[in-house]
């Protein structure tokens, strides 16, 4: 191969896997929600078939946001990044990775100011319930 070829290939490869990827994942959650919703749906019937008290409807979890997780990875993408940039750019071209690093912090004040709130107010209501 060219390397013009080359050039053209591996973006465009990147574009379509990374949509691929996004596909799958999208159908992969929905189809794990039919299921649950599916499952649940048969042990009701099996508990009104056999006059067993229904079990009370039960909320699917929320995936609540991982502010600290997402805050540290970004942070320390952003000190790969400039670490890497510094070494094969030079520092002025560096100084983009505080683009990442910026974002990192931003979670992870978040989290310090308003998200120990949440977790602290979603325990207490698994407690209650």
């Amino acid at each position: 191969m060219t390397p013009d070829i080359l050039g053209v290939m591996i973006p465009l490869s990147a574009i379509i896997l990374g949509i691929s990827a996004g596909i799958v994942g999208i159908v992969s959650k929905h189809r794990q929600q039919v299921q649950r919703a599916d499952l649940r749906h048969r042990e009701r019937l099996a508990a009104m078939d056999k006059g067993v008290e229904l079990p009370p409807e039960i909320e699917d979890p929320v995936q609540r946001p991982r502010y600290l997780l997402k805050g540290l990875i970004w942070s320390f993408s952003g000190i790969g990044a400039y670490l890497a940039l510094n070494a094969l750019a030079g520092s002025e071209e560096s100084m983009l990775a505080a683009i990442p690093f910026a974002i990192g912090l931003a979670y992870l004040v978040y989290y310090f100011v308003q998200g120990r709130r949440e977790d602290a107010a979603a325990l207490e209501k698994m407690k209650q319930s």
